[in-house]
C-alpha cells in the first residue's frame, strides 16, 4: 500500500477551532485512494522533525501569542529547504500568519513572520466570524466552511477567490500559497468539510513520488452537507 507521512505540528498550541478533526480526516481520505497515512506529532520545540520521512506538514490555528515562541523555534530549522525541495505544508487559519512577512498587533507592536508567504497581516479589534465560500485560483474545485478572522490579511499571491464571506480582507481573495506551503482561512474542519481538497493533496504529495492514484473517494455525506451549507448562504440577506 502507498503511504503519506504527515507531520502534525505542536498540536498543544496549535489547537483552536476543532480543526484537530482535519488530521483524522486526512487518514480517512486515504482509506477511500487505498494510502496509508502516517501521522507523526511534533510535540516540543527541541523534538527533531524528520523532514526526510515527512511527505506534509499540518499546522492547525493557534492563539498569535503563541507565534512568538513557535517563530523562532521555525527559525532554527530547515524548513526552508524542506519547502524548495517540494515538501507540502498547509497552515490552516491564523497559523498561515507565521509565515508571511509580518503581524501588526492591536497593541501597535510588530511580530516578524517568516516570509516565506508575500504577505502582511494586521490584527483585529474584534474577532469575526462567517461562512466561507471560495474557488480554488485556477481550478473548478471549491471550498466550503466558516472563517473566525483575527487578522486582516494582504497577499500578492492568494489561494481562492471568495463567493462569500470575508477571505483575507473582504477584497476577494482568499489564502495564500508559495509553491507547496499553502494557507487557507477556511475551517469545518476543513477537510471534514471538503475531503476533495484533502484528495488533491495527497495525490500531488504521490505523483512527486512518482506514484499515480486513479481511484477517487466517496464523500456523499461532505457533498450534502456542501450543498445544504451553500443553500443557507444564498438564503441571506444582502449585506
Amino acid at each position: 500500500m502507498d503511504k503519506i507521512t504527515v507531520g502534525w505540528m505542536y498540536p498543544n498550541l496549535l489547537n483552536l477551532h476543532g480543526e484537530r478533526g482535519s488530521i483524522q480526516a486526512l487518514v480517512e481520505v486515504g482509506k477511500q485512494l487505498d494510502v496509508e497515512v502516517e501521522i507523526i506529532r511534533i510535540e516540543d520545540f527541541d523534538d527533531s522533525i524528520p523532514f526526510d520521512q515527512l511527505d506534509l506538514l499540518v499546522f492547525l490555528p493557534g492563539e498569535i501569542a503563541t507565534f512568538y515562541h513557535i517563530i523562532p523555534a521555525l527559525q532554527t530549522i530547515t524548513l526552508r529547504n524542506y519547502l524548495e525541495q517540494g515538501g507540502y505544508l498547509l497552515a490552516i487559519g491564523t497559523s498561515g500568519l507565521m509565515f508571511g512577512k509580518s503581524i501588526l498587533r492591536e497593541d501597535g507592536s510588530k511580530l516578524a513572520g517568516l516570509g516565506y508567504l508575500d504577505m502582511t497581516a494586521t490584527e483585529r479589534k474584534y474577532v469575526w466570524g462567517d461562512d466561507l465560500h471560495c474557488k480554488i485560483n485556477g481550478t473548478e474545485m471549491e471550498l466550503i466552511g466558516s472563517q473566525i478572522q483575527m487578522a486582516d490579511v494582504d497577499v500578492k499571491d492568494s489561494l481562492c477567490t471568495t463567493l462569500y464571506g470575508m477571505g483575507n480582507n473582504n477584497s476577494g481573495t482568499e489564502g495564500a500559497r508559495w509553491n507547496n506551503l499553502i494557507y487557507t482561512n477556511c475551517l469545518g474542519p476543513l477537510f471534514v468539510k471538503n475531503p476533495w481538497f484533502a484528495e488533491v493533496i495527497m495525490k500531488g504529495i504521490l505523483e512527486q513520488k512518482n506514484i499515480t492514484v486513479s481511484k477517487s473517494g466517496d464523500y456523499p455525506i461532505a457533498k450534502d452537507a456542501f450543498d445544504s451549507t451553500l443553500r443557507f448562504i444564498k438564503s441571506k440577506p444582502s449585506k
